[in-house]
């Protein structure tokens, strides 16, 4: 018996041509999910949204300077919508100030599609997903380079070690928010090489060759550290 997939609407809010093209890419050439995107190139006070309303927003915080009266706007006109925030690192002090309107994730634009693709099936989980499968893309690093897609490869995300140590799952927590290795070590007070020492014995552990495939692996299966 096949099951229907449902459709989700995503809007972009970027005035960024090749953010909202990598986006839009990454969302077409997934398998799992079928999705209708809209591009914004800034919200205004006389915006008129679509009568059924967008289910995500995904807003670029480069581009839309006034992050905190766009949320409000969103929130106002469209309440039950998810808002995700595209952002830097360098946008770290705004997302704080975003978080407080609500705000319900973050989308580095260092991330690859995968990590895009969990976080949109952690705010709507597919009705038929029960092992919490996602598209791996092999070798895309950024949504510049999400332009140029190769095939996509389906596999199951595993779960984290028993061997992790709780200093490295905190590691794993403050990377997750973004944070460079010189942030973490500042944060836990200790050494830059004890951090990469400890990000060395966490890629051991989990089999991944990097800090970026970390990520992708930590935010399919962020309910283990939460």
């Amino acid at each position: 018996m096949s099951t229907t997939v449902p459709l989700l609407t995503i809007a972009i809010i970027s005035r960024h041509h090749l953010a909202w093209l990598g986006l839009q890419k990454i969302f077409e050439s997934c398998a799992t999910r079928r999705f209708v995107v809209q591009q914004y190139q800034r919200i205004t006070p006389d915006l008129r949204l679509p009568e059924v309303h967008p289910d995500v927003f995904i807003l670029d915080m480069e581009t839309e300077r006034d992050s905190v009266g766009s949320l409000r706007w969103i929130r106002k006109s469209a309440p039950t919508s998810k808002i995700l925030l595209l952002s830097g690192f360098e946008d770290r002090d705004r997302m704080h100030e975003a978080f407080d309107c609500g705000v319900d994730g973050v989308l580095l634009k260092i991330q690859p599609p995968e990590v895009v693709l969990a976080l949109i099936d952690t705010l709507y989980p597919p009705v038929s997903d029960h092992t919490h499968r996602a598209q791996n893309v092999v070798g895309i690093t950024s949504l510049r380079q999400a332009l140029t897609l190769g095939p996509l490869v389906e596999k199951e995300y595993a779960t984290w070690p028993d061997g992790l140590t709780a200093r490295e799952r905190e590691i794993i927590k403050l990377l997750r928010q973004g944070l460079s290795n010189k942030d973490i070590a500042h944060t836990l007070s200790i050494s830059d090489s004890t951090v990469r020492h400890h990000l060395t014995n966490i890629f051991d552990k989990v089999g991944v060759p990097n800090r970026q495939k970390l990520l992708v692996h930590a935010q399919t299966i962020h309910s283990v550290l939460d």
